[in-house]
């Protein structure tokens, strides 16, 4: 497996990317090649690419995770328990999320849309499906889900189709009792490890595609959209301890579970989930803590942990929805109820459909981008700021499996 870029590397390239685009100007050229068009060029094709992979993972993710499930046995007992808490937990996150992003209103600076402050392309041309109020409704809402041909929909990008369409696939091929579906479980398989491998190799490019990103951004900036980002980065952080020191404690209380020991014993889980961006790495801290410190039965912990590493992403769930709500926000887009279900849906399913593919927020969010038809460049301006804000959604998943182990597997 090939090894992807660190996170220091990373940070490195972004941090060289935030200076070179407050030290170079719009104009300043080498050897007469732009050093603007150069920015554009290659964070435009690293985005492309990222586009280019986004539906074919998603939809092999889907199904192949979905036929996983061999029989309904599979969901039965401690695993649909376990399942269950994870859902709900969820849509508490996104829920929280779309409460906080909606009342602090980041994306809106002095009455208006921070676009073009950020430097980002004029909304007037935007193929945003609430944009024409009178042609959106219900109906067309549903149309746009069943618009009945798969491959026209996987060439036009249309998510939300392809998203059930695969759902109901996976669903078909686990219930089906015939031989055969075990070829076309490999076949799944085979498919989503090929397009996971070819995204790997796109991230391969990952430190070279953030400098060109957020150079090509920074350039652009002036000093209102270091207040836009800020807010928008307060706004996340606000949103995740509200779920993980206010909802996690009060699920805890409700329960009867001893808060204060709770944190107390997943303390240093939670010092390695921060510094370490990763739940998968943090699992063996993780089961450490609750058997050894909190005293949870072995079999259970090994069992519900693993599970929630892979899909349980609460903290990734509620930073999808107010990263898309932000960015509609920047380009002066108000939002109808529907749109924001329409938002917390595919949140709660990319975040767990895209569980264990690498750089996996961001695959989400373009997934939601390309459902809702707002720009995916937009993503650009949130990669500056995004590393902190990883180490705390990380923690947050992180402390969300030990709730549940706690609530689940007592």
């Amino acid at each position: 497996m090939e090894k992807l870029p660190s996170s220091k590397l990373i940070f490195l390239f972004l941090f060289l990317g935030f200076f070179s685009g407050i030290y170079l100007d719009k104009n300043d050229s080498f050897l007469g090649f732009n050093y603007y068009n150069f920015f554009e060029l290659f964070g435009s094709i690293f985005i492309n690419s990222l586009k280019m992979i986004v539906v074919p993972l998603i939809m092999s993710s889907l199904i192949f995770n979905i036929a996983s499930f061999k029989s309904t046995n599979d969901l039965s007992g401690l695993g649909f328990k376990t399942i269950l808490f994870y859902v709900f937990t969820s849509l508490a996150a996104i829920t929280i999320g779309i409460i906080v992003v909606n009342i602090v209103q980041p994306g809106l600076f002095n009455g208006g849309g921070g676009a073009k402050i950020l430097g980002l392309a004029s909304s007037d041309n935007l193929d945003f499906m609430v944009n024409s109020q009178d042609n959106y409704s219900l109906s067309y809402f549903l149309l746009n889900i069943f618009s009945g041909n798969i491959f026209l929909s996987i060439a036009n990008g249309n998510m939300l189709f392809v998203i059930l369409f695969s759902i109901v696939f996976g669903l078909a091929i686990r219930s089906s009792s015939s031989k055969s579906m075990d070829t076309i479980r490999f076949f799944w398989e085979g498919i989503y490890l090929v397009f996971l491998k070819i995204m790997r190799y796109i991230l391969f490019f990952m430190p070279f595609g953030v400098f060109c990103l957020v150079a090509k951004t920074v350039i652009n900036f002036n000093p209102e959209s270091y207040i836009i980002l800020s807010n928008f980065f307060i706004t996340v952080i606000i949103a995740l301890l509200i779920h993980m020191l206010i909802f996690y404690p009060l699920v805890l209380y409700i329960f009867k579970r001893n808060i204060y020991q709770h944190f107390k014993g997943m303390s240093s889980a939670l010092l390695v989930a921060f510094s370490s961006s990763s739940s998968v790495a943090t699992i063996p801290v993780t089961t450490k803590c609750l058997i050894d410190d909190l005293n949870y039965k072995e079999d259970r912990v090994n069992f519900i942990i693993p599970l929630g590493a892979t899909i349980n992403m609460d903290g990734t769930a509620l930073f999808e929805c107010v990263a898309v709500i932000f960015i509609a926000q920047l380009y002066g887009i108000d939002l109808t109820y529907i749109d924001q279900f329409l938002i917390l849906s595919l949140a709660l399913i990319t975040s767990i459909g895209v569980a264990g593919i690498p750089s996996a927020s961001f695959v989400a969010i373009i997934v939601i981008l390309s459902a809702v038809g707002l720009p995916i460049e937009a993503v650009a301006i949130i990669l500056g700021i995004d590393r902190v804000l990883d180490m705390l959604r990380t923690s947050v998943n992180v402390f969300g499996d030990s709730c549940c182990v706690s609530v689940v597997g007592k």
